[in-house]
């Protein structure tokens, strides 16, 4: 365990060297990103705040679904988000050949060599800053034990991303490339948790609870946190599960990026 956190720190410090070469461009991403996502904080919130209430919750209620997930992304995303991308065009290139010949197994190879993603500070850093707020004016009370609860949820979350890159990923070993169909399943259907899922007919509730658990990335945390009511009939118990779940489906989708790996013939390249 101590030589893989020495060689994962080695890669941190190449990736944060790499990112910190050009300055002003990581800095004007930075920017961009809180413009880019500030807008959309903005457009969720005056919806929000148009029609009153959205199936219950307030401006201030969406605005805390949005930025668990945002936030929860840029964690994962920071660690998974160049390893899923840039596997297609290293195995067109032929680059991930040479994973397989590393005396570390590939999948870790990838992950480390295709960096930590310094980018994503600007969308932890804005999430942060919005979910901050929003609980202050929802006068939530920050005890020990919640915070303690959302940063494990937050942790969850994070898996599941990380999941959803992953799994992401493992088409590039059949088509070189990505699938429109997985992207839609793995990224359009999480579009849904933007707002409460109990606005949404059952079936979509039952499918981002029980077999893509987007729903674990904020709106059932949200639901303990803000004291709300979770779809009728489903078990108490749900907006507590969002760590177990994400280790759950970081494993499973670990292990579908393995069962990739097993059919993958190499291009020649």
């Amino acid at each position: 365990m101590k030589d893989f956190w020495r060689l994962f720190s080695s890669f941190f410090r190449v990736a944060l060297r790499r990112e910190m070469a050009y300055r002003g461009t990581f800095l004007a991403g930075i920017v961009g990103q809180w413009v880019g996502y500030g807008g959309t904080f903005l457009s969720l919130y005056i919806l929000a705040t148009s029609f009153q209430q959205v199936g219950g919750w307030n401006s201030g209620e969406i605005m805390v679904l949005y930025s668990l997930s945002l936030m929860s992304y840029a964690i994962g995303a920071s660690f998974f988000f160049n390893f899923s991308t840039g596997l297609a065009r290293r195995i067109r290139s032929g680059e991930f050949d040479a994973s397989l010949m590393k005396p570390i197994h590939p999948f870790l190879h990838e992950v480390f060599s295709a960096g930590y993603n310094v980018a994503y500070i600007s969308h932890f850093s804005i999430s942060f800053v919005i979910l901050t707020v929003s609980l202050y004016q929802l006068h939530y009370k920050p005890t020990i034990w919640n915070v303690a609860y959302l940063a494990l949820m937050v942790l969850g979350a994070a898996l599941i991303q990380a999941a959803a890159l992953i799994a992401s990923s493992v088409m590039s070993f059949f088509t070189v490339g990505r699938n429109p169909i997985a992207d839609f399943l793995l990224w359009d259907m999480k579009e849904f948790t933007n707002y409460p899922i109990t606005i949404f007919p059952k079936a979509i509730q039952f499918i981002l609870t029980f077999l893509l658990p987007f729903a674990f990335l904020n709106f059932y945390p949200a639901s303990a946190l803000l004291g709300k009511a979770i779809p009728q009939g489903y078990p108490a118990i749900l907006p507590f599960l969002s760590p177990l779940v994400g280790a759950l489906v970081f494993a499973l989708s670990v292990l579908l990026w393995n069962w990739g790996l097993k059919h993958y013939k190499s291009t020649g390249s």
